[in-house]
């Protein structure tokens, strides 16, 4: 068995439906160089007259799914297109290494909003009944307080990162003097981390209560 694939190309209000064995591995690779690639790659591959395995087409399997239920963790990042807008909109709490060039393949004419790790403006993007669930404040306060005596990580790997060859071939690679030297900051006094550790907890309290 195969990873199978079946494509459907639309156009002028007719539907070919086209086979491909080993499709399915890499079906998000074809799709993302933009319509015009990934129709060319659907139409190279055979045409068929069949659903796979004689089932009903994927439009009927969409109307019949459950919903998709809203997320119960705040997520770490997410994109949203709008091909209306032709608007890439992208939110993350975390590095995300691989941008390197925009617009990317097939993708002329769109604009790249980047949300940083702002979760409200990429919330203001979801339907109403798709909400983020609310922040976790109390349990985030906690976890700041938690961390106040953990020592600092070890910034070998970052510095590590920051220092590698160039990336791939099609992107220029800047260094920034400044990202080589590691961070060294002077610790706070006791009566400091004291005052601080007094104030997470009161406010984590406030947050408990509503």
């Amino acid at each position: 068995m195969g990873a199978r694939a079946q494509y459907v190309v639309v156009e002028n209000g007719s539907w070919r439906r086209h086979y491909s064995h080993w499709g399915a591995q890499r079906v998000v690779g074809d799709l993302l160089p933009g319509p015009a690639a990934a129709t060319r790659c659907f139409r190279a591959n055979r045409e068929a007259d069949e659903w796979l395995d004689d089932g009903p087409g994927l439009t009927d399997l969409l109307a019949a799914a459950p919903a998709t239920p809203a997320p119960t963790d705040m997520p770490f990042g997410g994109v949203h297109y709008d091909p209306r807008a032709r608007t890439a909109s992208i939110q993350a709490v975390q590095t995300v290494p691989g941008l390197h060039s925009w617009p990317l393949p097939g993708r002329d004419g769109w604009t790249l909003d980047f949300h940083g790790d702002d979760h409200g403006r990429q919330a203001e993007l979801l339907p109403a009944d798709f909400p983020f669930p609310p922040p976790p404040l109390a349990d985030a306060l906690r976890q700041l307080a938690d961390r106040l005596d953990a020592p600092l990580p070890d910034p070998g790997a970052l510095l590590a990162l920051a220092a590698r060859p160039p990336g791939p071939e099609s992107t220029t690679t800047v260094v920034d003097p400044a990202a080589l030297v590691p961070h060294d900051p002077a610790a706070p006094t006791p009566a400091e981390r004291a005052g601080l550790g007094r104030a997470l907890d009161a406010l984590a309290a406030e947050a408990d209560a509503g």
